[in-house]
Protein backbone atom coordinates (compact mmCIF):
# COMPACT_ATOMS: atom_id res chain seq x y z
CA UNK A 1 0.00 0.00 0.00
CA UNK A 2 1.17 3.56 -0.84
CA UNK A 3 0.03 6.52 0.59
CA UNK A 4 0.70 9.92 -0.95
CA UNK A 5 -0.57 13.13 0.45
CA UNK A 6 -0.52 16.36 -0.71
CA UNK A 7 -1.93 19.91 -0.46
CA UNK A 8 -3.94 22.39 -1.70
CA UNK A 9 -4.15 25.66 0.25
CA UNK A 10 -5.88 24.38 3.58
CA UNK A 11 -7.16 20.85 2.01
CA UNK A 12 -5.31 17.29 2.21
CA UNK A 13 -5.73 15.01 -1.04
CA UNK A 14 -4.29 11.61 -0.41
CA UNK A 15 -3.48 9.40 -3.13
CA UNK A 16 -3.71 5.44 -2.32
CA UNK A 17 -2.39 2.81 -4.62
CA UNK A 18 -2.43 -0.99 -4.15
CA UNK A 19 -5.14 -3.45 -1.88
CA UNK A 20 -6.68 -1.89 0.93
CA UNK A 21 -7.60 -4.77 2.82
CA UNK A 22 -7.41 -6.20 6.48
CA UNK A 23 -3.28 -6.31 6.36
CA UNK A 24 -3.15 -3.03 5.21
CA UNK A 25 -6.38 -0.79 7.10
CA UNK A 26 -4.30 -0.59 10.48
CA UNK A 27 -1.45 0.79 9.08
CA UNK A 28 -3.33 3.09 6.62
CA UNK A 29 -5.80 4.21 9.42
CA UNK A 30 -3.37 4.95 12.05
CA UNK A 31 -1.20 7.09 9.19
CA UNK A 32 -4.14 8.95 8.05
CA UNK A 33 -5.42 9.80 11.79
CA UNK A 34 -1.67 11.20 11.95
CA UNK A 35 -1.14 13.12 8.92
CA UNK A 36 -4.33 14.08 8.04
CA UNK A 37 -7.40 14.48 10.77
CA UNK A 38 -5.27 16.38 12.68
CA UNK A 39 -5.22 19.12 10.56
CA UNK A 40 -7.68 21.44 8.61
CA UNK A 41 -9.66 21.57 5.59
CA UNK A 42 -11.50 19.06 3.34
CA UNK A 43 -9.80 15.77 2.33
CA UNK A 44 -10.01 14.24 -1.11
CA UNK A 45 -9.14 10.46 -1.44
CA UNK A 46 -8.27 9.50 -5.08
CA UNK A 47 -9.24 5.83 -5.13
CA UNK A 48 -8.03 5.41 -8.96
CA UNK A 49 -5.03 3.10 -7.94
CA UNK A 50 -6.59 1.12 -5.78
CA UNK A 51 -7.47 -2.63 -7.25
CA UNK A 52 -9.18 -4.15 -4.02
CA UNK A 53 -10.82 -2.81 -1.49
CA UNK A 54 -12.29 -4.81 1.92
CA UNK A 55 -14.76 -3.96 4.66
CA UNK A 56 -11.97 -3.27 6.41
CA UNK A 57 -10.94 -0.35 4.03
CA UNK A 58 -14.31 0.96 4.17
CA UNK A 59 -14.34 0.98 7.67
CA UNK A 60 -11.28 3.83 7.67
CA UNK A 61 -13.34 6.10 5.66
CA UNK A 62 -16.60 5.93 7.22
CA UNK A 63 -14.55 6.55 10.64
CA UNK A 64 -13.32 9.48 8.49
CA UNK A 65 -15.91 11.20 7.40
CA UNK A 66 -17.68 10.63 11.38
CA UNK A 67 -14.38 12.23 12.71
CA UNK A 68 -14.45 15.24 9.87
CA UNK A 69 -18.24 15.40 10.75
CA UNK A 70 -17.21 16.76 14.23
CA UNK A 71 -14.61 19.22 12.98
CA UNK A 72 -17.27 20.40 10.39
CA UNK A 73 -14.41 19.41 7.51
CA UNK A 74 -15.71 17.11 4.50
CA UNK A 75 -14.33 13.74 2.92
CA UNK A 76 -14.27 13.75 -0.83
CA UNK A 77 -13.89 10.60 -2.66
CA UNK A 78 -13.08 10.11 -6.34
CA UNK A 79 -11.77 8.21 -9.33
CA UNK A 80 -13.31 5.04 -7.39
CA UNK A 81 -12.88 2.46 -10.06
CA UNK A 82 -15.30 -0.20 -10.78
CA UNK A 83 -13.97 -2.96 -8.58
CA UNK A 84 -13.70 -0.47 -5.39
CA UNK A 85 -17.02 1.01 -6.44
CA UNK A 86 -18.94 -2.70 -6.35
CA UNK A 87 -17.46 -3.08 -3.23
CA UNK A 88 -19.25 0.02 -1.81
CA UNK A 89 -22.14 -0.82 -3.22
CA UNK A 90 -22.30 -4.05 -1.79
CA UNK A 91 -22.49 -2.56 1.83
CA UNK A 92 -24.56 0.29 0.02
CA UNK A 93 -22.25 3.24 1.96
CA UNK A 94 -21.55 5.33 -1.58
CA UNK A 95 -24.33 7.85 -0.29
CA UNK A 96 -22.51 8.79 2.94
CA UNK A 97 -19.74 10.22 0.96
CA UNK A 98 -18.92 13.40 -1.81
CA UNK A 99 -18.09 11.53 -4.75
CA UNK A 100 -16.37 13.32 -7.66
CA UNK A 101 -15.21 11.12 -11.01
CA UNK A 102 -11.81 12.91 -10.89
CA UNK A 103 -9.22 15.06 -8.79
CA UNK A 104 -9.96 18.16 -11.02
CA UNK A 105 -13.66 17.46 -10.14
CA UNK A 106 -13.15 16.86 -6.37
CA UNK A 107 -10.87 19.89 -6.50
CA UNK A 108 -13.39 22.25 -8.09
CA UNK A 109 -15.33 21.27 -5.13
CA UNK A 110 -12.84 22.78 -2.47
CA UNK A 111 -13.84 26.12 -1.05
Amino acid sequence: MDIKISRIRKHVIVKLSGRLDITQSDEVESQLAKDVLSGEGDIIIDLGSISYISSSGIRIFVGMVRELNKQGRKLKLCSITPPVKKVFDVVELLDLFDVYDDEAAAEASLD
